[in-house]
């Protein structure tokens, strides 16, 4: 479905982004991975295809240090064209009170959630405008619909000035040819969510029609179709992936 479609994904070691490299290698995408500190899961991922490995491209880089992005993004342009960029990107959730929390924490998840992906795509939009084709997908959370969770205004926060973002970049956009679209899953069992309690985990369960949390192949599935031809007359749009949970 993919055939010598590259695809840039952002935080490709976390959950969601190993399951993207899976997913879209299985439709014979060529990958480039960014990944700042952790890379077993990457690791593990090369050894599952061994015989895939040169369609696979690896960079590490802090998407906070400026310097280094735009350095490592020239690198990625130097080897070729980027058709796809899926921004998969977040900090630990880390509960806070709005009386205990401070501006730097609203600071940070926006640098990595938004100032590094305004980055990506102002280097991308040249090449992807020469095309007159390229798609674009932010990674954001459920929770920019309806009703947010106490004690998480920051990574909120973080993720509303991405959809923001996202939604300004369709309008923008769209006369080159370039498609911007967000998918929004509901708590997702990867390990950012290890150290929540489990009693929480099983209220969530409950409120969700389909019965489960949500798993990294459900998101996955959803980028696939975004990444394909099947979407070029969608954009502008948050996918949501919630079971049921939540709906617009």
């Amino acid at each position: 479905m993919l055939k010598d479609k590259r695809i840039l994904i952002t935080g490709a070691n976390g959950g969601i982004g190993i399951s993207l490299c899976e997913t879209l290698l299985q439709n014979n995408a060529k990958l480039v991975l960014l990944y700042n500190q952790k890379r077993e899961n990457i690791n593990k991922f090369l050894e599952t295809h061994r015989d895939s490995n040169s369609s696979i491209e690896i960079q590490q880089v802090d998407l906070l240090n400026n310097l280094k992005l735009e350095h490592t993004m020239n690198s990625v342009l130097e080897s070729g064209q980027i058709d796809t960029f899926i921004h998969s990107v977040t900090l630990p959730i880390k509960n806070k009170s709005i009386i205990d929390i401070r501006w730097e924490d609203y600071l940070s998840h926006i640098e990595i959630q938004t100032r590094s992906f305004l980055q990506i795509v102002q280097s991308l939009i040249p090449s992807m405008k020469a095309k007159k084709r390229g798609k674009i997908i932010s990674i954001l959370t459920s929770y920019t619909v309806g009703r947010p969770p106490n004690s998480m205004s920051d990574y909120i926060v973080g993720k509303y000035s991405l959809l923001g973002l996202s939604k300004s970049l369709a309008i923008e956009l769209g006369h080159l040819g370039i498609t911007v679209n967000c998918i929004s899953p509901s708590m997702t069992n990867t390990p950012l969510i290890e150290k929540l309690p489990s009693k929480l985990k099983e209220i969530v369960v409950s409120q969700i029609p389909l019965g489960r949390l949500a798993e990294p192949e459900d998101i996955s599935s959803v980028a696939l179709f975004l990444c394909s031809k099947y979407s070029d007359y969608v954009s502008g749009e948050n996918f949501l992936v919630t079971g049921g949970q939540t709906m617009h």
